[in-house]
């Protein structure tokens, strides 16, 4: 078999094969997208020429703010930044130390995989029943039995996290031996680090232009501000509704943008780590090989050309559910007096929380399939979920826990990260620590989405391999197949 992920031919889990030679897929999505990005272009465009922020207060406003105001906001930002100056080596420092942790943790979980899990996993358990037990005190002390209640339930969590590790040591190994691959793969792949950037760029700038673009939308001449001194207080302007369903658009678009963004995240990570995977040859022996160039690059250009429309697709299913749950949160705020109303729109919020969980979980393992096989969403969500399916209490039980040790582990190391910049200097102001423990949380969560995904990527791609190599001449490394010959048997006792 010839690897998955470029453009070689691939068998699929139906028995059909891919075309040798990837091709668009879901064009309609693809050209819904780029229209509503070309219609955000538009307003952003008209906003820019006809808005004016400070037409949203009147003089009288203006006036009050620069009066009472504008040497307090002053004041209170010179503060801040004279700050983050004198604390810049500590700052700088602080962000080396935050790169390094996040290597050292794809190192460590590579080659002290069980030995960081379960430690991982007894200082979570630990970090529950202290917050149960403090929970629980401040109940008392205070006699708040929702405080009680939240104890009860931590301890709880806490008690079923020590059976998870009690009663799923096997599973537990398993997770072991997917995230040892993961961070193999990451370690082989440096241009998943490119991808990041190139993709937290384009994030930072869609969110800066779009606040900005909202701004000037919504500032565009209409029914001034209205200021009422003695009242002390601000009334916001009241537009027509045909600004109004121009600001929705731009919401939707928002919603949409960052959806597909995050898609093509996901699709460049489970794009390098499958063609790390299967380049290998059996029992995992070599390296990637030849001819294939940048998996993780070339995969993100396929995000915005062959992969568009898909990626198109199931971002848009997770942006119409965002957006509906922006709508019932506007609707509960104007009928917040309504108890009855307030009760139904939380029941509807609640069964749309759960259809979004659902849906972006299906989506997670649609644009992996996407990544690997380049068929269109529909047709990649139906054959993964086939073989998750199959296999679907391994898969619960792998996201479960290395989404529990993945969690745990940033919280740990962006503590670890503050202390170390506080160690440096004993007299780092607050602001300074707040941008350290920001930035750095910032760093370890893309490194440990990056190993998330990456999980999900290597299990579908260790399934795959399951299914195609039934005589159990699998990719997966040397040490790893020898551990999973036990499920290779079980499955195909016949054969091996």
């Amino acid at each position: 078999m010839k690897p998955v992920g470029d453009s070689s031919t691939v068998p699929l889990l139906n028995g059909q094969r891919a075309p040798s030679k990837r091709g668009c897929n879901d064009i309609l999505f693809a050209i819904l997208f780029l229209l509503m990005v070309a219609g955000m272009a538009v307003v952003a465009s008209v906003a820019f020429a006809k808005g004016d922020p400070k037409l949203l207060l009147s003089s009288q406003s203006q006036e009050y703010i620069q009066k009472y105001g504008e040497n307090f906001v002053q004041s209170h930002i010179q503060d801040a930044v004279a700050q983050v100056k004198a604390d810049i080596p500590a700052l700088t420092i602080s962000l080396a130390v935050a790169v390094v942790v996040g290597i050292l943790w794809i190192q460590m979980m590579r080659t002290f995989t069980k030995l960081f899990v379960y430690l991982t996993l007894i200082f979570g358990i630990l970090m529950i029943i202290a917050a149960g037990a403090y929970s629980l005190s401040i109940g008392i002390k205070d006699t708040n039995t929702g405080l009680h209640v939240v104890g009860y339930c931590l301890f709880g969590l806490a008690a079923f996290l020590l059976l998870l590790i009690v009663f799923l040591y096997k599973k537990i190994a398993l997770t072991c031996a997917m995230m040892t691959e993961t961070c193999k793969g990451v370690q082989n792949s440096p241009a998943l680090f490119i991808t990041v950037i190139l993709t937290l760029g384009l994030l930072l700038g869609f969110v800066a232009v779009w606040t900005t673009s909202f701004v000037y939308l919504y500032s565009i001449p209409g029914d001034n501000v209205t200021f009422n001194p003695s009242a002390g207080s601000i009334q916001p302007p009241q537009f027509n509704e045909k600004i109004r369903n121009v600001m929705y658009f731009m919401v939707f678009g928002f919603l949409w943008t960052a959806a597909f963004l995050s898609a093509t995240f996901q699709h460049s990570v489970a794009g390098a780590i499958s063609s790390w995977y299967f380049s290998r040859g059996t029992a995992g022996m070599g390296k990637i090989g030849s001819g294939i160039g940048s998996p993780a690059l070339a995969s993100f250009a396929r995000s915005f050309t062959t992969s568009l429309g898909s990626l198109a697709f199931g971002s848009l299913l997770i942006a119409i559910i965002e957006f509906f749950a922006f709508l019932l949160r506007l609707t509960k705020k104007a009928n917040y007096t309504n108890r009855f109303a307030v009760f139904i729109i939380n029941c509807f919020q609640c069964l749309l929380g759960c259809i979004g969980a659902l849906v972006k979980w299906v989506n997670k393992f649609a644009y992996i399939h996407v990544a690997m096989h380049g068929t269109s969403f529909c047709t990649s969500a139906r054959n993964c979920f086939d073989l998750v399916s199959r296999n679907m209490f391994d898969t619960v039980i792998i996201d479960l826990i290395s989404g529990f040790v993945l969690n745990v582990g940033k919280i740990l190391f962006t503590a670890v990260v503050v202390m170390v910049a506080i160690g440096i200097n004993h007299a780092i102001s607050p602001v300074s620590v707040s941008l350290i423990a920001v930035t750095s949380f910032v760093i370890l969560h893309i490194i440990s989405h990056i190993i998330g995904v990456g999980v999900d990527t290597v299990f579908i791609c260790y399934l795959e391999d399951l299914e195609m190599n039934k005589d159990g001449n699998l990719y997966m490394s040397p040490e790893v197949h020898a551990m999973l010959q036990e499920r290779v048997k079980a499955r195909n006792p016949e054969k091996v």
